[in-house]
Order: C-alpha cells, then structure tokens, then sequence
C-alpha cells in the first residue's frame, strides 16, 4: 500500500510540475554523468519543453514517459551537461578565416622562422601592394629561433604591405615597418608600465609591441574585409559546438560585441547560451560600466547574461610580463626582472572598491604572484568596508599562485579560474627558461586549490589555445609537459572532478548554477552525448562528441556540419 502512495504521488507530482500541452523528450540506453551534488549516476532523463523533469532509472523514466514522448536512443553512448565555457574570448577562435593561422605543433605547424617567413611571403603574393596580412597564434617559444620574429625580417619579403602578426598569447604582436607606420608607432614612441614598445641594443624598433601597445583586436579588424567578418562567427560557433560547448563566453567585452552577440542569439544565428564579461577598460567610466547593468533589454539570465566586469592587474608569463613576487629564471636584455602591474594598485583598489560597493562580480586577471597580492588585498579592502559573502569575485588564470595565497582566496570568497593546458603547450619552456622546475611544479596548482577550499573553474582562454575541453581535462590529470615530462603531479586532480570544473563549477562561478552546469529536475536540457564514458578511459582526448543538445534540441551532430 505504501508504495502505491508513493508511486502515486510521483506522478502527481511530475505531471504538476510539467503541466499540460508540454513537449516531452526522453533520453534513454546510455550511461547519465549528472555531476549533481553527490555524483549521481543515472540511466535516462525526461525533458518536458526545454526544462529536466526527471533523471533515474530507465524503468522510472519509462513510467512517467506521456503518450507523444519522442525517444532519443543513446545507443550506448554517454550524456554529460552541456560544457559551461568559463573564460576564452568568443568569436576570437574564428579569426583566422581572416588571415594566416600560424600555430605552432601540435595545433598547428609554424615550428620554424623559415616556415613562418615562407607562409607571409605565399600571402604577400596573393595581395596587392598596401593591403594587410594578420598572422594568429604565432609563439615565440615555439620556433626553432627562440624569440619573436623582428620587423626588418619581415620586411624583406613583405616591404610594401603591413603586416602584424598576433602572438597566441593575445598579449602582444610584432610589427613591420609598413604596419607601424599605420599604427602611428615610431622611434618616438615610449613604453609604460602598461605597455612595452622593444627596442633592440642600437635603440631601434624590433616590431614588437606587448601589453597595451600592442594594436586592440577592434582596431586590427578594420584592415580586413568586412564581407569576411560574418564567417568569423560562424566558424567560433561550429567550433564551439563541434566541443560540446552549450554555453560560450567573451571575457573581455567592449558594448559594441555585447550588443553584437545578442542581437546574433536574437536572431537565431548563435544557438549557444552566452556570458560576457564587460571589460572595464573598453568602458569610458566606471558609471557608463555600471549603467549597463541597469539596461534590462540585455540581460536574459539564462540566456544572456552579463557577468562579471573583466579588470587586468598583470600580463602573461609568455611574454614576461606577469607579476612575479620572485624574478623570472633566466635574464632579458641582460637584466632579470619580474614582470610588472598592468594597472596602478592605487587604482586597482577604488575600482575594485566602486564594483564591490555596487554589488558587481569581478573577473580579475592576474597571472603573477605579485598580481595576485595585489589583487587579494584590493578585495580584502572591499570586502571590510561593504562585506558581502556571495559576490563570488574570480581570480583569472592565477598560474603562480602560492599555498599563502589559495588561503587568503578561501576566506574571501574568491573562486579562481585555472588555465592548466599551460602545463602542456608551454610547461617545457617554464621549466627551462621561465621558472626552473620548482616554480613550474606548482603551475595551476590544482590540489592544493581544492585542498584550501577554493572553488575553481577550468577554461581554455581560446583562441590562445584550441577550445578543447578533453584536452583541459587531459592535462589537469596527466600534467605532462609536450616533451612528455610531468610537472607537479601532486597537483593532478581526477577526470571526474576536471568535468566537474567545466560543468557545474563554471556554472557557479557565473551564477548559473540554477539552470545549467547538472542534469537535474528544473534545470536546462542542454546536453553533451559523447562516444564513451570519459572517466573509464586512460586518454580522456580519445573522446569524441557525437552531439550537442541546447534546451533539448539538437543543435550538432558529429559528420553531419
């Protein structure tokens, strides 16, 4: 008798929570990660409209399945949440439909000065004289000479048409002649604090320019074709897709691409749910940036969402220019230094102090152990005069922070969100030219966060590296270098707890965590079916994504684009 109540009083239950005139579908024969709280497994869900209804066994789903449900078979395969993109830079991936894709291995194959020289000279040739040529993902490290190409290389086999090449950083680019002289940089030219424009030992311009000398994005666009603009959409998108990516993110947005990306989601051109960070910098005041947040056109919670308002305290360690507590390992230009601020800390402190007043999350980047001081102490200010236990501000990146610091980042609240694919595409070069071994050991510590008690994410910064969430997962569990070394491997985390990192902790950090980032009743159906369980495999990259569900409609299918 106790179970007939029971059972009755299941489906009352269901059928008042989906209500009548529904579209229901159900998700059956395959293996369900939840990543709910307790890690539930489960055998098939049920999606009424676009919203989860039940998740269990495939008998339960079986017995609340009405009449009309429309059954997608799992065939075996695995369903995970749709991946929350907790920082990269979308459209940004989709840029080299716009010029020369110079990735270095295993991306790409520009390992070499000659190859990189040999791939402007081919566009050279495919360009009138005076038209731009933009090279992306160049990397320094990753060519034979060791350094960054120099404008009078350049030069001699593009001396007519500008040319900028972007550093996969997205920190800085190298110039020739002909692309300074448009950018209005000249021997006159003077580096801050904030922006380094290098110069060689005769005091003549190499072409490289880093930090905020070096041309924005939005500038460099203008010298493309604008027919060509549209296809960098497209491209990020299917990228995004291809991925399992259900909810992408700009970090660090100026008004005209938040405009620009919600008008595309309006429009049906983006199925992706989206998060943008405004970036304060692209911003006229403090006021203009909070004013925005008043607008209640954009703001569509679990569609569109404005976050958290992007701060830059520091640089990349690619280009030495993130703010180290200690010096970097080996010298420049015969000094060793370390790093500097990208932002005034007296400044850095009342911006921080106005958002927080206002109730704004904070996105602040800070590669450096310097930076990150800066950065806990700005919040540490804050946070004394307005106290406010859920503001959930996020450190970004934080590559050199220290057990001192993961402390101080628990008490305040503070999530992080962890990069730890530096530990592959450029572990090797920290450990020999950056760090040494010790310092490169503790790179993303990913441990000792979770042992501190600091809620993190993990993201991909794309386009600065392939928007590939196996490959994040791979290498906060395997911390192996490209040469095969593994730095730091008591800092590994388990594959289950990296998924988790990019589902519902990303979730969280964004204040999503509501509607997406678990299958669990009342969330969004937004699902990833891939072709294996990717907590059973030994190489989580052997994974591949077989389709993307947003909302419960199909929205990619492998070998079907």
């Amino acid at each position: 008798m106790k179970r007939i109540v029971l059972f009755t009083a299941l489906v009352l239950t269901f059928y008042w929570l989906v209500g009548a005139g529904s579209t229901y579908v159900a998700f059956v024969n395959g293996g369900i990660i939840t990543m709910s709280a307790a890690n539930q497994r489960a055998e098939a869900v049920l999606v009424a409209d676009d919203r989860i209804v039940a998740v269990g066994s495939a008998a339960k789903i079986q017995s609340l399945m009405p009449n009309g449900t429309r059954v997608v078979d799992l065939q075996g395969k695995t369903l995970l949440p749709g991946f929350v993109d907790a920082h990269s830079h979308f459209p940004s991936s989709g840029l080299t439909t716009l010029g020369i894709d110079l990735a270095p291995s295993p991306v790409g194959g520009t390992d070499t000065l000659s190859s990189l020289l040999t791939q402007i000279e081919r566009a050279v040739g495919e360009q009138a004289d005076g038209s731009w040529i933009i090279g992306f993902n160049y990397d320094d490290s990753s060519l034979d000479i060791q350094r960054h190409p120099t404008r009078q290389e350049i030069d001699r086999i593009a001396p007519d048409n500008p040319v900028y090449l972007w550093h996969r950083s997205g920190h800085m680019g190298v110039a020739n002649s002909r692309a300074l002289e448009v950018l209005g940089i000249s021997v006159l030219s003077v580096s801050t604090p904030e922006g380094h424009v290098e110069r060689d030992a005769s005091g003549q311009l190499t072409g490289l320019l880093q930090e905020h000398a070096a041309p924005p994005l939005v500038d460099l666009l203008k010298f493309t074709p604008k027919t060509k603009w549209f296809n960098v959409l497209l491209s990020a998108r299917d990228e995004y897709l291809a991925a399992g990516v259900t909810t992408v993110q700009n970090g660090y947005a100026g008004k005209g691409m938040i405009y620009l990306l919600r008008a595309l989601q309006i429009l049906k051109v983006l199925p992706q749910r989206i998060v943008v960070w405004p970036a304060h910098k692209k911003f006229e005041s403090q006021k203009a940036m909070l004013e925005l947040f008043e607008r209640d056109t954009l703001n569509d919670e679990s569609v569109f969402r404005l976050g958290a308002i992007k701060l830059i305290v520091d640089g990349s360690p690619q280009g030495r220019t993130a703010w180290l507590r200690e010096p970097y390992l080996t010298e420049t230009n015969g000094v060793r230094d370390n790093g500097s601020a990208a932002m005034d800390v007296k400044l850095l402190q009342h911006l921080v102090r106005g958002y927080h007043r206002a109730g704004r999350q904070l996105a602040l980047h800070g590669n450096g152990s310097a930076a990150i001081d800066a950065i806990i102490t700005a919040v540490e200010l804050a946070q004394r005069e307005f106290p406010d236990s859920d503001l959930r501000h996020i450190l970004v990146h934080g590559q050199t922070v220290q057990k001192d610091q993961l402390e101080s980042l628990a008490a305040l609240g503070m999530g992080v969100s962890f990069f730890p694919s530096h530990t592959y595409f450029w572990g090797d070069w920290y450990r020999q030219v950056l760090f040494g071994e010790e310092r490169t050991a503790f790179i993303s510590p990913l441990a000792s966060a979770k042992n501190a008690g600091v809620r993190f994410s993990l993201h991909t910064d794309a386009p600065v590296t392939p928007i590939d969430q196996f490959q994040v997962a791979w290498s906060a569990n395997q911390r192996k270098t490209l040469s095969g070394a593994v730095v730091g491997a008591d800092e590994s985390i388990s594959i289950l707890h990296a998924l988790q990192a990019m589902t519902i902790d990303a979730a969280w950090q964004n204040g999503l965590e509501a509607d997406l980032g678990s299958i669990e009743v009342g969330k969004l159906a937004d699902f990833v079916v891939m072709s294996d369980d990717p907590t059973t495999l030994d190489d989580i990259r052997q994974v591949q994504i077989e389709a993307v569900y947003i909302g419960a409609k199909e929205v990619f299918r492998k070998n079907s684009q």
